[in-house]
């Protein structure tokens, strides 16, 4: 069951309707996020196993990255409707998509099966983004979102290990993948205990916001740049460490400290954000690491640079995500769109605009990329407040 209180003294004065999570809901949300952890964090090894399989540069197959933003935009655009037959039923079509998607792509007997698992991967992982925000809606929001992605991380650190210990024995690095499947039913059982429909939800949908555009589009631009330094480093912090010059399988064990680093960072972030500004903390944090793997030309400085970008880059996504949904007048189910759209629009540009500058540079230099956006994303999110007249 749902459960609403009015919250006083919301930004901008006044005072807004808050609804709370239904009961019950942060397992299936946390237990649904963090195999999207376990996905996105097989991404980068995954790409490299292929392109070597396939004998092709990296680079080429750069469209595995963007398979979960053309997911989440998809989402997006359809999320306001979506949502109005209830949070469970989104919840396990995106299960299922997602479980047959990894399926598909771990038997896949050619690129058509290949390219079909990635597309249904993409859209079954993006409905899980897409709902979560709203089932965790609320003036703890931040707090809640950082716990669940801490789970994600937590889990996400195993996706590149196992991956990478598999192709090395020679089992094949899509065998772990079959892990998502099997969570995927238990999802949808415990999927069940949600409430089958938001009864409010159609009376909400038809209503329209009130937020004043300037403030929710700054918030929107602060998030694609938090998930843009984020996906950059997914997606291509393998290829940074074999371009140092380790062997794939190897690369894909250490590309993991990326993920230690966030689930370090997102473990103790839900303390460190009640006391810390941890949007500016974070992201000098996270410069700092850029700047490391840029400068280092020993795989294991190029580790440590990537574990602390992890580190710094931990709370970003949770905190813009959380300052969005809390802009005054702006529906949840809008602003969930919008964090959909956010992400899918980061997890687009970010990895293949990387991908088209280490065409034409080093991949190492590629990697400044992060400091402009973290630069960006500062700028963004610590709105000046106009003095009152």
């Amino acid at each position: 069951m749902e459960q609403e209180r009015t919250q006083p003294g919301t930004p901008g004065g006044g005072s807004a309707l808050v609804t709370r999570a239904p009961v019950g809901a942060e397992l299936p949300v946390a237990l649904g996020i963090a195999n999207v952890g376990f996905y996105v964090a097989s991404i980068g090894v995954v790409l490299v196993v292929l392109a070597d399989d396939l004998g092709i540069a990296p680079e080429r197959l750069s469209w595995l990255g963007s398979a979960f933003g053309y997911g989440l935009i998809m989402m997006a655009v359809a999320g306001p409707f979506a949502l109005r037959a209830g949070e469970r039923l989104v919840l396990t079509v995106s299960a299922v998509m997602l479980g047959v998607g990894t399926l598909l792509v771990v038997i896949a007997p050619g690129e058509l099966a290949l390219y079909s698992g990635a597309m249904l991967q993409g859209l079954g992982a993006a409905g899980m983004v897409l709902v979560a925000p709203g089932l965790l809606h609320g003036p703890d929001a931040a707090i809640r979102l950082t716990r669940v992605n801490a789970v994600a991380s937590v889990v996400a650190v195993s996706a590149p290990i196992l991956l990478g210990v598999a192709a090395t024995v020679g089992l094949g690095a899509r065998m772990p993948l079959l892990l998502i499947p099997v969570s995927m039913v238990v999802l949808i059982v415990v999927t069940r205990r949600l409430p089958a429909g938001r009864p409010d939800a159609a009376a909400r949908a038809k209503g329209r916001s009130s937020a004043s555009w300037p403030q929710p589009l700054r918030r929107w631009l602060a998030l694609v740049c938090s998930v843009s330094v984020e996906f950059a480093f997914v997606v291509w912090g393998v290829a940074r460490l074999t371009a140092a010059g380790l062997e794939p399988g190897l690369a894909a064990v250490v590309g993991a400290s990326f993920q230690v680093g966030m689930a370090l960072g997102r473990v103790a972030g839900a303390r460190l954000i009640t006391r810390l500004p941890m949007v500016l903390v974070g992201s000098l944090v996270a410069a700092g690491g850029s700047l490391l793997v840029v400068l280092a030309s020993v795989w294991p400085l190029v580790g440590l640079g990537e574990l602390l970008a992890g580190f710094g880059v931990a709370t970003l996504y949770p905190l813009t995500l959380a300052a969005l949904m809390a802009t005054p007048g702006l529906r949840p189910e809008l602003g969930a769109s919008l964090g959909a759209l956010a992400s899918g629009t980061a997890i687009t540009l970010a990895p293949a605009a990387l991908a088209g500058l280490a065409l034409v540079m080093d991949l190492r230099v590629a990697f400044l990329v992060p400091l402009p956006i973290l630069a960006a994303l500062l700028l963004l999110h610590y709105e000046r407040r106009r003095p009152r007249a």
